[in-house]
């Protein structure tokens, strides 16, 4: 059997209304010798019965079952049913232009590339708007310790998607993601950050490949529990990463500047409109982040000056453990951003 060019690992969970275009993006793709692995995460709407359809009019669609067991399972769960030189990982409700494939795998042929990296469009299914990246521009024939530092800094997002792996590269390293019980919300970054130091080089397509689906009310006000939690943990694992690989000298700055900002993210994520707790858990899970050593420490280390005003302000505020005002300030920030996310609409 011919080993495939690219696998494309399709992670799915009650995806029903978007999952007949994603897949019908990646069946007209103009490379033909692929594999479209999905993988579909105990899916209570319809989604099993239109993989299993589609299943039946392409034998290049393979779909596993399984029980719900989060986002990092699935991706796992598809890297090792894999078959390919090359994966990479779309979302169930995400699609792709027809020459993704082969635009991503010429790149990586003719670069010796392990990684490669394209831009996309964020569609904003609330607005109609349509935003591409500028990754390219920006990091391409550029050191890629400059992407990395960004990314710690949150100047680029750690999407796993958008982007084409070398397979012997994950395996050589055995590089997976944390599971739902290891590490929430932040399985991407924890991800990006690990393929890009192994990587060996790295390349850029110019053109937005992949389309990025975006529902901005969902984004801006729901609630992420533990978030904080998730975010000191990726930290720790991060440090200790890097330390094991020689480079966390190079990296402390940002790795201190990714957790204060973290600390900032949460602040606001306790005053979205979804999150239905008490206010005396709110003002708990506030006091707990200004008072945290790792937040405080990083924080005495990188100041406020290179944050924008507004969390400068905040940032001060949870320096000197004002809480009442941290509270306040929060909330303000946290109703500013959707109402400012509510008149672009």
């Amino acid at each position: 059997m011919e080993t495939p060019a690219v696998s494309l690992l399709i992670a799915v969970y009650n995806t029903e209304t978007y999952l007949e275009r994603c897949l019908d993006s990646l069946l007209n793709q103009s490379l033909a010798n692929i594999e479209i692995v999905a993988v579909n995460d105990g899916s209570t709407d319809q989604s099993p019965a239109v993989l299993e359809a589609y299943q039946k009019r392409d034998e290049r669609i393979r779909v596993i079952h399984q029980q719900n067991r989060g986002l990092g399972a699935v991706r796992n769960k598809g890297i090792e049913a894999a078959r390919g030189e090359f994966i990479a990982f779309i979302d169930a409700d995400d699609w792709v232009e027809p020459d993704y494939c082969l635009r991503m795998y010429e790149k990586a042929k003719a670069d010796q590339a392990d990684l490669v990296i394209c831009e996309y469009a964020a569609e904003f299914a609330d607005t109609g708007k349509t935003a591409v990246s500028t990754i390219a521009s920006a990091y391409a024939g550029r050191p890629k310790q400059l992407y990395l530092k960004d990314l710690f800094e949150g100047r680029v997002s750690g999407f796993s998607w958008n982007k084409l792996y070398k397979r012997t590269m994950i395996e050589h390293h055995q590089l997976r993601f944390p599971l739902r019980d290891e590490l929430e919300h932040v399985e991407d970054q924890y991800f990006s950050l690990r393929a890009h130091v192994y990587a060996g080089a790295v390349s850029y397509v110019d053109q937005p490949l992949y389309h990025y689906r975006i529902h901005l009310t969902s984004i801006v006000q729901s609630y992420q529990k533990k978030l904080f939690d998730s975010g000191l943990v990726l930290y720790r694992l991060n440090e200790t990463f890097l330390r094991e690989n020689g480079c966390l000298q190079e990296y402390r700055q940002e790795l201190d500047f990714f957790i204060v900002q973290h600390g900032t993210v949460c602040l606001l994520n306790e005053w979205k409109r979804n999150n239905g707790g008490r206010f005396s858990e709110k003002w708990k899970n506030i006091s707990r982040i200004c008072a945290d050593p790792v937040f405080r420490l990083s924080l005495s280390k990188t100041g406020t000056a290179p944050f924008d005003a507004k969390r400068s302000c905040l940032l001060l505020l949870a320096k000197l453990k004002l809480i009442p005002f941290v509270s306040l300030a929060s909330a303000a920030y946290q109703r500013a951003i959707e109402y400012k996310m509510k008149i672009r609409g």
